[in-house]
């Protein structure tokens, strides 16, 4: 599926929204070792980490199961 992205900031451990959508669609491509953090595939043909919360009409049921790898915390990111 291909979802919305609300704009937003992570630090690595928690999410922040900041105004408006981004100007991209994003596609689910995997979970990462970062607990609800997605690698993505976006419309402007870059890979983003996304948080699955800023992820507009997200359902966890959309994806595979994955195996577990550990709690780790991430990279930073944002929608920008």
């Amino acid at each position: 599926m291909v979802y919305e992205v609300k704009n937003f900031v992570y630090n690595g451990f928690y999410v922040s929204d900041t105004e408006g959508n981004a100007p991209y669609k994003a596609t689910f491509l995997h979970w990462t070792v970062d607990p609800g953090v997605a690698e993505c595939q976006c419309s402007d043909g870059k890979k983003r980490l996304i948080p699955h919360c800023q992820l507009i009409n997200f359902s966890i049921r959309d994806v595979p199961k994955q195996k577990k790898t550990g709690v780790k915390f991430g990279k930073t990111s944002s929608s920008l």
